[in-house]
This record gives C-alpha cells, structure tokens and sequence, in this order.
C-alpha cells in the first residue's frame, strides 16, 4: 500500500530541508518524509534535523550582533 500524508500534515512537512544526523565519515544522509514511511517515523521521533532551521538561527545570531 502506498504511503499517504493527510493534507494538513503534508503542508506542515513542506517547509523544511530534513537530514539525518552526520555519520562516522561526517556525512548528512538527505530525508524526505513527506514521501517515506521511514523517513516520516524518523522525523516523528525526532530524529531528523531541519537544516533551514538551523540556517535561520545563524543568520539571526549574527544580523543582532551588528
């Protein structure tokens, strides 16, 4: 059977770029949980970081120093 998001949740899921944390070679392993049941029990667990999140907070750490 095929992996279906409701609409509402799919929409949520959208704004973000998600990864799996760095592995032994410091490599980030793309995710997609809109589309992947795995990926999606992943990002409900917490698993996955959104890298725009984090590009967001940079950029507003050093926009408030100066």
């Amino acid at each position: 059977m095929k992996f279906r998001l409701p609409r509402k949740t799919k929409k949520k899921i959208r704004k973000g770029f998600y990864f799996y944390p760095k592995d032994e070679r410091n490599y980030y392993l793309v995710a997609f949980p809109r589309k992947d049941q795995e990926d999606y029990n992943a990002f409900k667990k917490g698993i996955l970081t959104n890298i725009l999140d984090e590009i967001k907070q940079k950029y507003n750490s050093t926009k408030s120093r100066g």
